[in-house]
């Protein structure tokens, strides 16, 4: 295994931890609170270490391009993907959120060959598609809601969208700062300072009471979501983004396990469609790690 695919497997675990931390927050307060007051807990906790391990002083010698791609990394992948996995969330359920946003891969893999001409082997397109079949097997998982009528998740293939093309700007700016996570703490940073904007603009501070018990929620989900980001991060610098966006959608069994055991709603139940999508997601990201 290369320290690339064992970055992306921590970001995987982190990543599922993270979701189902999300979706307790959620839960409570709402989806544009959830995502932001997530983002705030990871930014505090990169901080921490960014300062404490000195990298803030590369900053001085930091190309311009290279802080301007990991904003632009941050804009989309958090403030925007977050937002909408919330409301994912709230439309479908954590575990089919989970297993949607997983179509990442084939964005992610057919950017990375056009745009960084990086290789496309015909075993890594086989296990793409794989986690593409899987993706569709649980969007045909019926819901039990709505008389069991499958809404079609809208939001989470979007998130799928956006992960799978934040990691072009990553590599870019990794290309003049090869520094993964100080590049994360300043593209997240500046995500947070629009995303505060557009919530203060769109009036979501006070759509609803404040839960104090989404905080812990919040803290949690910060404390998983920075290792699984800045492991992300780093598994990007030292592999292809096919391979390592392929393997980070193992999150999706951590979710799957958990959802039953912490949401009692009918749409968290687990059924066989779901149970044989996230089988072919596992399937796809081995093949892909194989084939690396």
């Amino acid at each position: 295994m290369t320290a690339g695919v064992a970055w992306a497997l921590v970001a995987a675990v982190g990543f599922g931890f993270t979701q189902t931390m999300n979706r307790k927050s959620n839960l409570l307060v709402g989806a544009f609170r959830t995502a932001f007051g997530l983002l705030v807990a990871v930014e505090l906790i990169l901080i921490l270490r960014t300062a404490t391990a000195g990298e803030f002083s590369l900053l001085r010698v930091a190309p311009v391009s290279s802080l301007l791609a990991f904003g632009t990394s941050a804009v989309i992948h958090y403030a925007l993907a977050w937002t909408l996995l919330a409301f994912s969330q709230q439309q479908i359920g954590v575990a089919r959120t989970g297993a949607v946003t997983s179509a990442a891969p084939l964005v992610g893999t057919i950017l990375a060959a056009i745009v960084l001409g990086e290789s496309l082997t015909a075993w890594t397109a086989v296990g793409v598609v794989l986690v593409v079949v899987g993706v569709s097997l649980v969007s045909l998982s019926r819901s039990p809601l709505h008389g069991g009528r499958w809404r079609l998740p809208t939001f989470g293939l979007a998130v799928a969208v956006c992960w799978g093309v934040s990691p072009m700007f990553i590599r870019k700016g990794l290309e003049g700062l090869d520094a993964p996570v100080l590049g994360l703490t300043v593209g997240l940073g500046a995500s947070l300072i629009l995303h505060a904007v557009g919530l203060t603009l769109l009036g979501a501070w006070r759509q609803s009471e404040w839960d104090p018990g989404a905080l812990r929620w919040m803290l949690a989900g910060g404390v998983t979501g920075a290792v699984g980001i800045s492991a992300q991060w780093i598994s990007f610098g030292l592999t292809t983004i096919a391979i390592a966006i392929t393997v980070q959608q193992l999150a999706v069994l951590v979710v799957v396990v958990l959802a039953p055991l912490m949401f009692d709603a009918a749409f968290e139940r687990i059924n066989l469609p779901l149970i044989a999508g996230t089988a072919s997601v596992l399937a796809g990201s081995g093949v892909v790690v194989w084939a690396g």
